[in-house]
């Protein structure tokens, strides 16, 4: 077959177009590495890095409270405990209008072993970039209050301290442990019909992110559970991979074993837990997911 010239070039450039087309249609599915989220991971990596080095908890509250500061907040010290039990917790108030208070918190003592990365200074860094971004564009009425819970690792004595010494109650209470890295979103809600998870689900859909949830008794311990016994409507999240959430799942809350089992058990408590495992994009695009909650509360 054979055809003029002209008729070529005209059918060159609709295949040029087309191609072009679907070239960004492509590139549109996927999400964009934009210099906003680029500058949020590196800043998630500085953070993590400089609480990582820590080899105990003191120079990981100093590394927290000089990024605190970073962002223009002070955080006020809690004490807690007496002599081998002592702790401090941090706290950051972002006043609203209303009484009505949001916490979110995130443990930042780590056990003896690893660098306490995966659990808990990845949560801790989200925390404050939390802050950092709910500072430069507040809530327009309720007071967010963080917490960064010391002793977690010792018995959940941070936020038992922390809920014995506030008789005030807060409304709603997110607690963040284990987000380092991951592609889904793993979730345990204190109220399974309850506002938080109607809003974490809405919010996770938004940004194309996948959401595991599973009932108390089935997801593993952490300062959640302090809250929720509080009365306190409760939201536990985590990120972790897809096989992770299927291994945890399978094995049950009684089985895990730390350095057995699914990936993420191979991490925590164990000396895998360091900054090998940090994936700072992932842990931004789930800040926002946690973002995009608070501000729809």
């Amino acid at each position: 077959m054979r055809e003029s010239l002209s008729s070529g070039v005209v059918r060159a450039g609709a295949i040029g177009l087309l191609v072009l087309f679907a070239s960004v249609l492509a590139a549109s599915a996927q999400p964009a590495a934009t210099p906003t989220n680029t500058a949020a991971a590196e800043r998630v990596l500085r953070t993590v890095t400089a609480v990582a080095a820590g080899d105990d908890t003191a120079p990981r509250r100093d590394a927290l409270m000089a990024a605190l500061r970073s962002v223009g907040v002070e955080p006020a010290l809690e004490p807690f405990g007496s002599d081998a039990g002592r702790g401090i917790n941090l706290v950051v108030t972002l006043p609203g209008t209303e009484a009505r208070t949001i916490l979110v918190g995130a443990h930042y003592d780590r056990v003896a072993v690893g660098r306490g990365v995966v659990d808990n200074a990845a949560a801790c860094a989200a925390l404050i970039e939390l802050i950092g971004a709910l500072k430069a564009s507040p809530l327009p009425r309720a007071t967010l209050t963080f917490v960064f819970f010391d002793r977690e690792e010792n018995g959940l004595e941070g936020s038992r301290a922390y809920v014995a010494a506030h008789s005030a109650r807060p409304v709603y209470a997110i607690n963040l442990d284990v987000f380092a890295y991951g592609d889904v979103m793993f979730a345990t809600a204190s109220h399974a019909d309850g506002v938080l998870f109607q809003h974490l689900k809405t919010a996770a859909a938004a940004a194309g992110v996948s959401v595991r949830d599973v009932v108390p008794n089935q997801y593993p311990g952490s300062d959640h559970l302090t809250l929720a016994q509080a009365g306190i409507e409760t939201l536990g999240l985590a990120i972790v991979d897809t096989a992770d959430v299927d291994g945890i799942l399978k094995v049950g809350v009684a089985g895990l074993r730390a350095g057995r089992g699914p990936r993420i058990l191979t991490l925590i408590h164990t000396p895998n837990d360091t900054l090998a495992e940090l994936r700072p994009e992932q842990v931004v695009r789930a800040i926002g997911v946690v973002e995009r909650l608070l501000r729809a509360l």
